[in-house]
């Protein structure tokens, strides 16, 4: 028999990869002769770098940018082709590069993914895709903007600096200065939600309060996003409440949407793309996947559907495991014949999440299902 494990990551205890890896040990537990390929999955958030490093060719380039506080770090982004790179967002302006304490979208900002972008493109690059997920922000992409020539300005006039989060200021803008070459780049947006830049549904109401924001910093977030929206469409006559997922990372998918004339799509899509996944389903017999909790918000574009999406085109059963399963399942099982949680004993949060016992119980669980079925 042949088997594909492609999981995305279980947060805070075990990457992509490394589920994979335990899966196999499972597998090969009960079919030792089996064949075993493990693709590791991500939908665009934090840890798709590493995802695609485990399964395809590419080098990283490291680069000095400034985090969501404007602190010095190094980053790094991959070159996959000749001409194209992968950009993580996360790894310039990820909610983990900012201490708990000081987690606050009123502050934070993009300008270093902007940085990564500008040294993509003086280094010659020009198809470049760009994963969101996992940010610290809500600016709209004006940081990211500033950091690629883009010059705002406040109600007086006066030129906004790259502090804090500088979209609270602008009243203006003006692209005359843009960095060369960006009109010969494609830009491609890998986002695993479609909220629309503002409202009740969009960045700041559904993702500000998790990064820091108040009751009250949501809706003056909320407004200048929505006063940001009626200058892009000024601009560049785009309605980026009509374009789907433009609210992703704090508004920065509206950001590259507007700017950048980024096309979004479907992070899981655009990782299953890169990594051939659709070839390697069709030649296994069995799939797994998973990711940290299986529940209906598996249904908003997230690894395990999109695994199980293909695996169904091609008429082969796929298996899901997670840390955490919920107990309705009447949807996500349209999509996967079955649905495991690795937790065998009641545990604290804290032991369930190691990585050795959570690497042990995909192990075990996955060898009890493959014995039941081989």
């Amino acid at each position: 028999m042949k088997f594909l494990v492609a999981s995305d990551s279980f947060k805070d205890s075990l990457s992509a990869y490394e589920v994979g890896e335990a899966a196999r040990q499972g597998i090969l537990s009960a079919v030792p002769d089996a064949g075993v390929e493990n693709s590791p999955m991500a939908d665009g958030g934090e840890g798709t770098i590493d995802a695609l490093l485990a399964c395809m060719e590419g080098k990283e380039k490291e680069v000095v940018v400034h985090d969501p506080l404007m602190n010095r770090i190094t980053a790094s982004y991959v070159v996959l082709e000749e001409d194209s790179v992968f950009i993580e967002s996360a790894r310039s302006s990820g909610l983990p590069l900012v201490p708990f304490e000081y987690r606050d979208p009123m502050k934070t900002n993009t300008y270093g993914l902007g940085e990564q972008i500008r040294d993509a493109v003086q280094s010659g690059y020009r198809n470049i895709v760009i994963s969101l997920g996992g940010s610290a922000t809500n600016d709209g992409g004006v940081g990211m903007l500033q950091a690629l020539g883009w010059k705002f300005h406040d109600r007086d006039g006066d030129l906004v600096g790259n502090e804090e989060n500088p979209m609270l200021k602008v009243a203006s803008f003006s692209d005359d200065d843009r960095l060369p070459g960006l009109g010969q780049c494609t830009f491609t947006i890998a986002s695993d939600v479609t909220n629309p830049f503002y409202g009740l549904q969009g960045a700041a109401h559904i993702f500000g309060k998790q990064k820091g924001a108040t009751d009250r910093d949501i809706i003056q977030l909320d407004k200048s996003l929505a006063d940001l929206a009626e200058l892009f469409e000024k601009a560049y006559g785009i309605n980026l409440q009509q374009v789907a997922g433009a609210g992703a990372a704090g508004g920065l998918g509206g950001g590259i949407a507007a700017g950048l004339k980024g096309v979004i799509q479907s992070g899981v899509e655009t990782i299953a793309k890169l990594t051939n996944l659709e070839e390697k389903v069709a030649e296994a017999d069995v799939i797994f996947t998973g990711e940290g909790s299986l529940d209906k918000q598996s249904l908003m574009g997230k690894v395990p559907v999109g695994v199980a999406k293909l695996a169904k085109k091609h008429g082969k059963k796929v298996i899901g495991i997670a840390g955490r399963v919920d107990t309705d399942l009447r949807e996500v099982n349209q999509y996967l014949d079955a649905v495991f949680s690795i937790q065998t004993e009641c545990r604290s949060l804290e032991e369930a999440l190691s990585k050795e016992v959570s690497s042990e119980q995909v192990r075990v669980t996955v060898e009890q299902v493959v014995r039941l079925i081989k």
